[in-house]
């Protein structure tokens, strides 16, 4: 009887780790990177402009959850971060906005070092439609990224790791999408 009712309570568990939809994006709970398994940590969404246009779906995936930005950057990696386009965006819009977050996020030394690293970066980037998506994996070695299924990387090492994914956290352009990712809303 226990055996049994155990066996249930296993079965619901495993059905109940599915993905959440935000904004039509499944969203999956847990990930595999680097042989680890990562946790949904959050999602939001990415608004832009003045008219706050919805742009892509943010989700972060940790080892372990926490609401705590500086915990985010220090925790051991893996990490990543997906961006699933829910509208168009152009190449020079994409790279904008990237050059806009590092900016605000990392510190003008250690932009100054990393720019090298962060201009061959931007130099894969292209525009995006909607349904595409880019999954940034920050490791040790560097970042992994994929744009609309190619991979590329890992560039930089765990400084360039930790100075992008601030982009979401440090000043961050949205703090709907920074709330949203550290799981607060």
């Amino acid at each position: 009887m226990i055996q049994r009712l155990l066996f249930s309570l296993s079965i619901i568990f495993l059905l109940n780790t599915h993905a959440i939809e935000v904004e039509g994006v499944k969203v999956p709970d847990r990930i595999k990177v680097a042989n680890k398994e990562l946790v949904l940590n959050g999602s939001g969404v990415r608004h832009a402009t003045f008219l706050n246009v919805n742009v892509y779906v943010g989700s972060l995936y940790l080892l372990n959850k926490t609401t705590d930005v500086k915990k985010v950057l220090n925790l051991p990696y893996p990490k990543q971060v997906s961006m699933n386009f829910i509208r168009d965006v152009t190449k020079d819009e994409l790279i904008g906005a990237w050059k806009e977050g590092f900016e605000a996020a990392v510190s003008k030394e250690e932009r100054a070092s990393l720019s090298q690293v962060f201009k061959t970066f931007l130099e894969k980037m292209d525009a995006m439609k909607k349904n595409d998506a880019i999954y940034l994996r920050f490791l040790k070695e560097g970042v992994e990224y994929t744009i609309k299924g190619k991979n590329f990387g890992p560039i930089g090492g765990s400084d360039f790791s930790r100075a992008l994914l601030s982009i979401w956290f440090i000043n961050a352009r949205d703090e709907g999408l920074r709330d949203g990712m550290l799981g607060k809303n």
